[in-house]
């Protein structure tokens, strides 16, 4: 479970987890503090670190040389469809078959099938 927390200031909001703590916040030209990712880049930011953690869990599976595993995300708009663009830099020696087969792995980590597949939010007032 993860809890958001915001008083009146403005937007400034504890995200807890029980165990950690971020700070979501908008960027001053939309009001607000600045003090942390905007929750639309948070979002990028589960995606980006998501994909990264199961590249790198493949990869050290198979025992294939890469340092340095980099996801760049951006968001945009295409025919009314969010559209999740990942622009993957692996360092490191990779033959193509090897890249080709991890943007297949991409697309399986647990966010990426969250995003893709669509899901219903339940909300309710207490």
């Amino acid at each position: 479970m993860v809890k958001a927390t915001i008083n009146k200031a403005h937007y400034a909001c504890s995200v807890s987890n029980g165990s950690h703590e971020i700070i979501v916040d908008e960027p001053l030209e939309l009001g607000g503090t600045h003090q942390g990712f905007a929750p639309k880049g948070l979002l990028m930011a589960s995606l980006a670190s998501c994909v990264a953690i199961t590249l790198r869990m493949y990869i050290d599976r198979k025992a294939w040389d890469v340092e340095k595993i980099e996801v760049d995300i951006n968001i945009d708009t295409e025919n009314g469809e969010t559209v999740f663009l990942e622009e993957i830099i692996c360092t490191g020696s990779l033959t193509e078959e090897q890249k080709v087969r991890l943007e297949q792995i991409a697309s399986k980590c647990p966010v990426s099938k969250i995003l893709s597949a669509g899901s219903e939010i339940r909300s309710k007032v207490l």
